[in-house]
């Protein structure tokens, strides 16, 4: 969500600089308004902080504490309760005491998991890996999404089948985006993130994960937007022509895509991208100590090559193993990461209105929006 937030601004910005000029107009009147340097320079200073805001959300909250998430099995303790006495006990005849109660049986007992909130996985994360940890992997996450964009490019020629070309190239990358997996959940490493992509061999276990998460991407992305054209949702610059009947349908209609777009997300995407990240996790190197404790062997699923395995879990196990507790952590960890974008979202459209009434003035701001819909003098 936040990378349509990202390209909106960027635009933005970039029409400001080129042109320095504000262009407001409706139905009966255009106005160009000449904005001051001081005034370029604010909006644009405003716009990058919510880029930088937005995106370490993204980032931080949105992937990088999930992916620890997805992966974190809780630490079991097994505890000796303390020795009871009971009331009607036979004395002891050495001490003239009642002997205590040894019949009772060990306790297991999980932890809390470090990632049940964001406070305490910033926590562990700061103690194991320093202040910048919430940004561990940020370089070769940019590699990734730079070479998914270039090469999903080159794939997109006219034989190609629509919304195939990203599919492909994440296949193609499937390598780059399980180091980065392994560089999230594993301990800090002197190692290059470029040292430490595995071999042609590794991306054999992990093409066919890649591939159902990026179709389950493309599915999401496509059906809302069929859906849209097939309910006859229109172009925006067409709504001014709607009667207000019409806009609440229009509303009504909006409301179906996007609930169509999330409840495909949480089924498809969320289930995929859980099933990958399990994956890449069980072909972590044995050398490589944990960020957060997680059973390397997931519960015994995962059969290591020297005996004849895979070395890496089953997509279907991958699933099965990954309960409800933290199923329904992942959700609302989910969730609260969308409400931080929607807030910060709500407070960046509120700055960039004070700002623009402080820029422009009352007495301006009158003539670029009329209430009587006519040009003032």
């Amino acid at each position: 969500m936040s990378g349509l937030f990202h390209d909106l601004t960027r635009r933005g910005v970039h029409h400001i600089h080129q042109s320095g000029t504000l262009r407001i107009s409706n139905q009966n009147f255009a106005e160009t308004y000449k904005m001051p340097i001081w005034g370029i320079v604010m909006l644009a200073s405003t716009a990058a902080l919510f880029f930088l805001i937005m995106s370490t959300i993204e980032y931080t909250f949105g992937r990088l504490i999930p992916t620890l998430l997805m992966v974190e099995t809780p630490q079991a303790l097994l505890f000796e309760p303390l020795q009871s006495i009971e009331p009607d006990a036979p004395l002891d005849s050495k001490t003239d005491s009642k002997a205590p109660n040894t019949d009772s049986e060990l306790l297991l007992v999980k932890q809390k998991p470090i990632t049940a909130s964001f406070r305490t996985t910033i926590k562990h994360l700061r103690a194991k890996a320093g202040v910048w940890s919430r940004f561990r992997g940020l370089a070769i996450f940019l590699v990734h999404a730079s070479l998914l964009n270039s090469l999903t490019n080159v794939l997109n020629v006219p034989l190609m089948p629509f919304g195939l070309a990203p599919v492909v190239a994440a296949i193609i990358l499937a390598n780059i985006s399980l180091a980065w997996t392994h560089i999230v959940i594993s301990a800090p490493s002197p190692k290059r993130w470029y040292q430490r992509l595995p071999t042609a061999r590794t991306w054999k276990k992990v093409a066919l994960p890649t591939a159902v998460l990026a179709i389950a991407e493309q599915v999401t992305v496509l059906v809302p937007a069929g859906l849209a054209m097939v309910i006859g949702i229109p172009h925006p610059k067409d709504t001014d022509k709607l009667s207000n009947a019409e806009r609440q349908v229009l509303i009504v209609k909006g409301f179906a895509v996007v609930g169509v777009a999330v409840a495909l997300a949480f089924l498809l995407v969320v289930p995929a991208n859980v099933i990958l990240t399990r994956v890449q996790a069980s072909l972590l190197n044995d050398e490589e100590e944990t960020i957060v404790p997680f059973d390397r062997s997931f519960g015994g699923k995962v059969v290591p090559e020297i005996v004849g395995g895979s070395g890496a879990i089953g997509m279907v196990e991958a699933w099965k193993t990954f309960d409800w507790n933290a199923r329904v952590r992942l959700i609302k960890a989910y969730v609260k990461v969308t409400g931080m974008q929607i807030a910060l979202s709500v407070l960046f459209f509120g700055v960039i209105v004070g700002e623009i009434l402080l820029i422009v003035g009352k007495s301006d701001l009158k003539k670029l929006f009329p209430v009587d819909g006519k040009k003032g003098n």
